[in-house]
């Protein structure tokens, strides 16, 4: 059996379900009793509001029992580790508030990405001694995939770097967290969609090389697997669409034909990732998962219900 790492990273190319995935994963975890924190990082919180909670920001925002929701900010988080953690707000407030200081550290490639799993880091290791606080798991919804794919890269990235001070910290902090499979895993998202397949195939093996592991799931969302055989122009599509008008009878037959190439891509998918040993000798069949329905709170009561019976043969 595979053991659910502490901290699970959520990726996949925007638009795939990302977030109701993490949502879900946060929500099964809770369920369980055991105290969950949803990170992101994003412009535009999703989740929070789904829950009916106006969104978290940077503090995390209880959504139910045993489930919180907080959201990434870079100048918060250096402001946090500055001015609570080393107590130096003179230096925060002259030097590291300063606009332009602000601007090279937005620009510098790959700082807010260490300093993010830096702060995941923080959050599993640290937090309950510093400040009270204890999760006993956290779903990192992250970026999409531009952003996303390259966070665990960081540590190697930066390592050219004659890094020291904060940087340094961090780096063997964060290399340290996802080096240990028991305290980080991935699990990837996709779409039976032309343009998301074929990011899921670049992603897929660049996890298993940056984590040096492969992710634990890779879930297909609204999967038509289970409800549609894929019969190609079936005796009763032709009598439904002979009995309706013209419009509605092209309508029916272009649907189903959008239906046979999403049963088709996600065939080509489970072909490439059994080639590409994707879930190493994890079944992919086991870790598929369908949402069909459009509420996202729905769509997050769905997958959590489906996730849980995944979860409870690897937990």
């Amino acid at each position: 059996m595979t053991k659910i790492p502490r901290v699970l990273f959520v990726l996949g190319k925007g638009g795939t379900g990302r977030s109701s995935v993490a949502a879900a994963l946060g929500s099964c975890f809770a369920a369980r009793g055991e105290n969950t924190l949803i990170v992101e990082w994003t412009f535009s919180e999703a989740i929070a509001p789904w829950f009916g909670q106006p969104p978290a920001g940077h503090d995390a925002r209880e959504l139910r029992p045993g489930l919180s929701a907080m959201n990434f900010s870079l100048d918060a988080t250096l402001r946090e580790y500055f001015v609570g953690h080393l107590k130096l707000r003179l230096l925060h407030d002259v030097v590291i508030a300063n606009r332009h200081v602000q601007r090279l550290i937005h620009a510098a490639p790959g700082i807010a990405e260490l300093l993010f799993c830096g702060r995941i880091f923080w959050l599993t290791a640290l937090a309950r001694e510093e400040v009270g606080v204890d999760y006993q798991r956290i779903i990192v919804d992250a970026p999409a995939t531009g952003h996303g794919a390259p966070l665990f890269a960081i540590p190697q990235t930066l390592a050219g770097f004659d890094a020291a001070g904060l940087l340094a910290l961090e780096r063997e902090r964060v290399t340290r967290m996802f080096a240990d499979p028991e305290w980080t895993g991935a699990v990837v998202v996709t779409l039976a969609e032309e343009l998301a397949i074929d990011e899921t195939m670049e992603l897929v093996p660049r996890v298993r090389r940056d984590l040096g592991r492969p992710p634990l799931a890779l879930l297909i969302n609204r999967s038509v697997d289970r409800f549609f055989s894929g019969e190609p122009e079936p005796a009763w599509l032709e009598d439904l669409a002979g009995s309706s008008g013209k419009g509605e009878g092209e309508a029916l037959r272009t649907l189903y034909g959008e239906l046979l190439r999403r049963k088709e891509r996600e065939r080509e998918l489970r072909r490439a990732a059994g080639a590409l040993a994707i879930l190493g000798a994890v079944p992919l069949e086991d870790r598929l998962l369908a949402a069909n329905v459009a509420s996202p709170l729905d769509v997050v009561h769905l997958m959590a219900r489906e996730l849980d019976g995944i979860l409870g043969a690897t937990a």
